[in-house]
């Protein structure tokens, strides 16, 4: 009896020990898999810059899931060519406007929504920024190119969460990580 006793207190403390890294395994892969997903996205938006020479105006908020409505979703119509239903843009609205061509840049798949119609990440976050290169030089500038980041889960990256000099990209992606809050504010960011 006592040596089944000290079996169960073993496997009891290895438990202990393996949740909690199996739980942060699986907390960093699944950052990974948002930066791949910010990745794919950031390239389907150089595609469209190489296609039409410019970056696509999203919505002037900068978020991902900004200037949604009932019929359109800015970020996705630009990039997938068509409406979220699988209808095309409307002639001459803002969508197609951009996207002349009606090209897909991307093909969304029904877990980057919510049941709602917003796109996420692999946490669920819908608030994602997306910052462009504005002036194309190659880099993206806080207080130049963006004089104000936008805000995701209450929070904004500090200056300290952006290089000085800025990040070399066209386009850069972050949300907030899991678990982060205004008083404790964490990202996960497309380019670190």
């Amino acid at each position: 009896m006592i040596e089944l006793l000290c079996v169960v207190a073993v496997v009891g403390i290895l438990a202990a020990l393996i949740f909690p890294s199996v739980s942060a395994a699986r907390r960093s892969a699944n950052k990974a898999k948002t930066k791949v997903q910010f990745t794919q996205w950031a390239g389907a938006i150089e595609s469209f810059r190489g296609e039409y020479g410019y970056y696509p105006a999203f919505d002037a908020s900068n978020l991902v899931n900004g200037g949604v409505t009932a019929a359109e979703h800015p970020f996705h119509d630009l990039l997938a060519g068509r409406r979220r239903d699988g209808t095309a843009l409307a002639a001459g609205g803002p969508a197609a406007l951009q996207n002349r061509k009606l090209m897909r840049f991307h093909s969304f798949s029904d877990g980057d929504f919510t049941p709602g119609g917003l796109v996420r990440d692999v946490f669920d976050n819908t608030a994602i920024a997306v910052l462009v290169d504005r002036d194309l030089d190659g880099v993206i500038r806080p207080g130049a190119d963006f004089t104000v980041l936008p805000a995701v889960g209450g929070s904004t990256p500090a200056a300290a969460d952006m290089p000085p000099a800025g990040v070399r990209a066209g386009v850069i992606f972050y949300a907030p990580a899991p678990g982060a809050t205004p008083a404790n504010p964490e990202f996960i960011f497309s380019w670190k």
